[in-house]
């Protein structure tokens, strides 16, 4: 048998100096890498840090700067109410109103806008027929008082006027002229006592809004104390007890479809009418 030898392995040889001199190399760029990632970071950091620096001198800045301003508006003649206007109740005086709220030169307008809930208040405690005020400014230092009044549902003679009947059940604090009245609101006349005018004006308030268009006048000269008279536009008049009268009136528009000339109404016990009388018509003045 014959023996063939192998070849011999070959055998490579690595130089060690050029193997670490690799190694070395790539430390140096991961280093460098990291020392740009670190540089980078750190001026970002720096870049974060002075717009937060500047945002909040910017802020400080303004802020003093609209002090300055605020406080020298505050101290100018401008912050002084230099006018007041009163709008939506001809018939009040606005002096008064004015006075009533104590409103001078002196006041800042700041102050007077931030006291509107007092100065309603204030009014409306003194005048019944206000509702609700609104303060508003105007031309930087000009105030306006801008008044609400309370619904009116009639108006009872005083003097040589009349004063308003509210809603409410209150009377109207001033007296107006005759030709300022809306002659659609019935009129009360010869009420000598508060409580019967005020008891007229629940039971006139409760009635129907279509018998309510149709009346006149209220009459407070009665016969009792629980009688009210009702003097319709019609010229008919309807005479009621305070406690029934609203159930009663309901059938007002079918008894005068029937009538042929102006008569009284009764709905105190039953119903049944009759014509007036003579004496009736001059005393009512429908003649």
């Amino acid at each position: 048998m014959r023996y063939v030898a192998k070849k011999k392995d070959k055998i490579t040889k690595k130089d060690p100096k050029k193997e670490l001199s690799g190694w070395i190399d790539y430390k140096n760029r991961v280093n460098n890498n990291e020392k740009k990632r670190v540089s980078a970071s750190l001026t970002k950091l720096q870049a974060e840090r002075r717009h937060a620096l500047l945002t909040r001198l910017g802020f400080i800045i303004l802020f003093s700067l609209c002090c300055i301003l605020a406080l020298g508006y505050y101290v100018s003649p401008k912050a002084n109410v230099a006018s007041v206007q009163v709008k939506g109740a001809p018939e009040l005086n606005s002096k008064q109103v004015v006075k009533t709220v104590n409103i001078s030169p002196e006041n800042k307008i700041v102050f007077c806008l931030l006291k509107g809930k007092e100065y309603n208040k204030q009014l409306s405690d003194a005048f019944p027929e206000i509702e609700k005020v609104q303060v508003g400014v105007k031309n930087t230092n000009h105030l306006i008082l801008t008044i609400k009044e309370r619904p009116v549902i009639g108006y009872i003679h005083e003097g040589t006027g009349y004063r308003k009947i509210l809603a409410t059940g209150k009377v109207g604090s001033q007296v107006i002229d005759k030709n300022k009245i809306d002659k659609n609101k019935p009129l009360f006349i010869g009420y000598n006592q508060k409580v019967s005018l005020s008891e007229d004006i629940k039971v006139y308030a409760s009635l129907p809004q279509h018998i309510r268009d149709q009346v006149k006048m209220l009459s407070g000269e009665t016969r009792r104390p629980t009688q009210i008279v009702l003097v319709m536009k019609d010229n008919n008049i309807v005479i009621g007890n305070l406690s029934t009268i609203k159930s009663k009136i309901q059938y007002y528009d079918k008894i005068k479809s029937q009538l042929k000339e102006p008569s009284v109404i009764d709905f105190e016990i039953g119903a049944y009418s009759r014509p007036l009388t003579q004496a009736e018509k001059v005393k009512l003045g429908l003649t």
